[in-house]
């Protein structure tokens, strides 16, 4: 068997400093191994299986060390670092790469290289067996212009932010997968008090079992997707209608409409403008776009979410009339080109607004909507065994969680338990039982959310883990959200915020989080006092509460159990307090941004921090939070135990 070691550990790896440093791999049976960075040293027999492991002695920050492996007539050599690394996982918000955000960052793409921030990208795998060895395909990155587009935002930024700080090498584990749910990231032994999470996988196991499914659910979609080809309308027997975008195309006579349309738009550009470089952007299109210009295709997006970016290459743009085409397929009777969106066709400095008027014509409809992928991937499990297992014999410094969206419906009242269960599940693994973690609180949403109550208690879980279990803090992003995009943009600021938390629970920096310290009954008012505690043990500090907005708080609500209802409750600003006077009939609780998307007089700190939702009984005079470590939850969206 020839001297191997796992992808982690391949050149240009970051290994935590300060800690003793695991190096593994395998080989033939009975083989001696020694293994050398720096001037650190050990040796070891592989096992029978041909495993082997050294453990050598902490390193100082810095590097590139020269990293040696020698066993029986082989020699690996490679180059390491040691400096802080970070563990960031969760689902798409997390994954979210640079490219994406690249129009709101372009100076990002210009900063020199600086390969002392590293990245270890793992391609999305699924296994249902057991937890694997090895990843299957993983790679190490230093960060430049040309890769920089590879880099997950959140991790990119934060990243950042520490080496800056610590002037340190930083190794960024990138270990996320979009659309994923809290137990893909957990094994079965962990999901024993969610069976129905267990019994959702029981249906993928089997040799080839999962791939079948997958294989089934994709040929149903490239059937439908055949069938839409050949109902296709010939060109010249198109039948044309203005319409004005951005807009859902339920609202331009369409409602339900499943198949093909095409759009068009023309638009006249200067003489200077011939032969230039350009970028089109489109916003976002539901669902499947392939996107022309001037008759050449630029590019186009398999799914609702992902931005339409164009660049247009010099020597396609003219002067005069340019056309911009769009074919997209609405697979499941929601088309839309998303409000809110900017449209534009930049070219140098100039910028054309593209939204308005465009002319439509249906090619195909379908009598059914497309069938669904089935994302087999997602199931229990499955990104734990193939995707995170790899890691737990290489030493962090933290986690990073940014997860959530995929566990507002049904089980969202069950995912603060599942997420603390998550957290002691990882750092048995890791054999670090104070093992950091650093949590995003989702941001706000509305668009395709309905206000059922998952988000609010999928925030409230965040919380209250931060709150109940030791060495983990939650950041609030209430701000960094959009109404009109599951996939904000902002990931600068979510990163700060990361980067805040870290230094008060990493390196010794004071906590910056606001949160409820008193609520309190006078004169018929409720008085809400807010407070930062700077660190364990320490007395709280008083802090001024403002708006986002500039207004009045304008998030606050009342609920009264007995009618099941909830309405907006009027408050001020009072000094160092929110006052709210209560109604005559007494409700049962205070609830504050307990909705998708608050956004109406956001409360925040003199640094912008913003203040955490929360849900208070006033007859218990309690605040109501899900119970992560032990008993049962209080169901906080309605207030009933």
């Amino acid at each position: 068997m020839t001297l191997t070691m796992p992808k982690l550990l391949d050149d240009g790896c970051v290994l935590q400093s300060g800690r003793p440093v695991n190096i593994w791999g395998w080989c033939t049976p009975g083989e001696r191994v020694s293994v050398r960075i720096g001037e650190c040293t050990g040796e070891t027999i592989s096992a029978a299986d041909g495993g082997w492991q050294v453990r050598l002695d902490a390193l100082d920050p810095g590097g590139p060390y020269a990293f040696e492996v020698i066993g029986d007539g082989a020699t690996v050599r490679r180059s390491c670092y040691a400096g802080e690394v970070f563990l960031c996982s969760g689902q798409s918000n997390m994954e979210l790469s640079m490219q994406w955000v690249h129009p709101y960052y372009p100076s990002e793409f210009q900063r020199q290289d600086d390969p002392l921030l590293r990245q270890f990208k793992v391609v999305d795998r699924y296994d249902f067996s057991g937890p694997v060895r090895d990843h299957e395909e993983a790679s190490w990155l230093g960060c430049a212009p040309e890769t920089l587009g590879q880099f997950s935002a959140v991790a990119y930024f934060f990243g950042r932010m520490v080496r800056q700080w610590l002037q340190v090498p930083v190794g960024l584990l990138n270990v996320s997968l979009g659309g994923s749910p809290i137990e893909a990231w957990m094994d079965a032994a962990s999901l024993d008090d969610c069976p129905e999470a267990l019994e959702e996988l029981d249906p993928y196991l089997g040799d080839g079992v999962a791939e079948a499914r997958s294989e089934e659910s994709l040929s149903a979609v490239a059937g439908w997707m055949e069938e839409l080809q050949a109902r296709r309308i010939p060109a010249d027997k198109l039948h044309w209608r203005h319409v004005d975008l951005p807009a859902r195309f339920e609202d331009c006579g369409l409602p339900g409409f499943q198949g093909m349309l095409e759009l068009r738009r023309t638009v006249v550009l200067p003489p200077y403008c011939e032969a230039a470089e350009g970028t089109l952007r489109l916003g976002a299109w539901a669902d499947i776009d392939e996107t022309y210009i001037n008759g050449i295709n630029i590019g186009g997006r398999p799914n609702q979410y992902e931005p339409r970016d164009y660049r247009i290459p010099a020597g396609m743009l003219r002067a005069g009339a340019n056309e911009i085409v769009v074919r997209l397929v609405c697979n499941a009777g929601s088309g839309r080109v998303t409000e809110g969106k900017a449209m534009t066709l930049q070219v140098g400095d100039e910028v054309h607004d593209v939204s308005g008027i465009w002319r439509l014509a249906v090619v195909a409809s379908m009598d059914r909507p497309c069938p669904s992928e089935d994302f087999v991937r997602w199931r229990p499990t499955g990104l734990y065994n193939a995707m995170l297992a790899p890691c737990f014999r290489f030493p962090v410094r933290a986690a990073l969680w940014y997860q959530g969206e995929s566990n507002t419906g049904t089980r969202a009242a069950q995912y603060g338990k599942l997420l603390a269960t998550m957290i002691d599940l990882w750092r048995e693994r890791w054999h670090d039982p104070h093992m950091p973690f650093l949590i995003v609180q989702l941001p706000g949403i509305s668009i395709d959310c309905i206000e059922d109550g998952g988000w609010p208690l999928v925030r409230a879980g965040q919380w209250a883990v931060g709150k109940q279990v030791p060495d983990v803090k939650t950041v609030v992003t209430l701000d960094a959200g959009e109404p009109n995009d599951l996939h904000p943009h902002d990931k600068k600021l979510v990163a700060s915020r990361l980067f805040d938390a870290a230094c008060a629970l990493l390196y010794g920096g004071d906590n910056v989080q606001p949160m409820v310290e008193r609520i309190e009954e006078r004169d018929g008012m409720l008085c809400v006092s807010y407070a930062t505690v700077a660190r364990q043990g320490a007395n709280p500090v008083p802090c001024t509460p403002l708006t986002l907005d500039g207004g009045d708080p304008g998030e606050f609500e009342f609920v009264w159990r007995d009618a099941m209802c909830a309405v907006p409750a009027p408050a001020t600003v009072e000094g160092a307090e929110v006052c709210i006077p209560l109604p005559e009939r007494r409700p049962d609780i205070l609830r504050y941004a307990w909705r998708n998307n608050p956004s109406r007089g956001l409360l925040v700190d003199g640094r912008g921090t913003p203040m955490p939702p929360f849900a208070y009984d006033l007859k218990r005079g309690a605040m109501i939070e899900p119970s992560v470590c032990a008993g049962g939850d209080v169901d906080a969206g309605t207030g009933r135990a």
